[in-house]
């Protein structure tokens, strides 16, 4: 099945300091016909970017008539069951990785955001490594998530800030005492098989308020593989995040973040 996405593109602000601290994209994919140790053969390609790899393995023990051990020290006979569920690669700061595991794939970025376009070039650039092996499978799932943090050192009034918030009513109008700490999260339903998940939480730390901001778009059409597919999917997700994004923040947060 093959989806047309039609993407309205909106004149977004331009952010000098967006406040992303994590930017992340996940491709779900059916393993059908697929081996995890077949990417392996592109393992030199991906590191002349991502340096380093650990492999990642799962192991289980089996240790059969549990009822008959005695207490204290003693021998044990049984059996253990290792195997190899994924590899990460990642730079030598660690701040950028690349997972790959049975279904899925995990880009993280946690340095600088240098914008819309950088982040999903360097996506497509691993998946065009990568597409020999992901031609033809089945996409179950697209997806990207962005973290977003804002500092305040007053925060007495959050709806300064924020439009979607956590209120109480009270003779006063506030809280009977100082909020130290809160959260809450939301599920939209944003369009065919499209939702996301929106986490807010606020935090005092030391002196100041520490705002985070959660946005997690994901894409349940099923398509069959193909980067340019993938591109024009992001783009399509990227609208959704950034409608939610913009329509939260009042101007003088928009202005904290220039």
């Amino acid at each position: 099945r093959t989806y047309l996405i039609q993407i309205k593109m909106t004149q977004w602000p331009i952010l000098n300091n967006p406040p992303v601290v994590v930017a992340m994209f996940q491709l779900k994919f059916d393993m059908d016909n697929v081996k995890l140790e077949d990417f392996l053969n592109f393992d030199q390609s991906l590191r002349h970017d991502l340096t380093e790899r650990n492999d990642n393995f799962q192991a289980s023990i089996s240790i059969p008539n549990t009822a008959s051990i005695p207490l204290g020290k003693s021998k044990v006979t049984g059996e253990t069951d290792a195997r190899r569920i994924g590899y990460e690669y990642f730079s030598k700061e660690q701040k950028r990785k690349l997972s790959i595991n049975e279904g899925a794939i995990t880009y993280i970025d946690e340095t600088p955001y240098q914008g819309w376009d950088s982040f999903k070039d360097k996506i497509l650039k691993y998946l065009k490594i990568l597409e020999p092996i992901l031609r033809e499978t089945t996409v179950l799932r697209t997806s990207i998530r962005f973290i977003n943090q804002f500092k305040f050192e007053k925060f007495d009034d959050p709806t300064e800030y924020f439009d979607t918030l956590v209120t109480a009513i009270s003779d006063d109008g506030i809280f009977a005492h100082p909020v130290m700490k809160y959260g809450f999260q939301m599920s939209l339903e944003m369009g065919d098989s499209v939702i996301s998940h929106v986490k807010q939480s606020a935090e005092k730390i030391s002196d100041n308020i520490v705002y985070a901001f959660d946005i997690d778009v994901l894409d349940y059409n099923n398509l069959i593989f193909n980067v340019d597919s993938i591109d024009t999917t992001l783009d399509g997700l990227r609208c959704y995040k950034n409608d939610i994004f913009f329509k939260n923040l009042t101007p003088k947060t928009l202005a904290l973040c220039n």
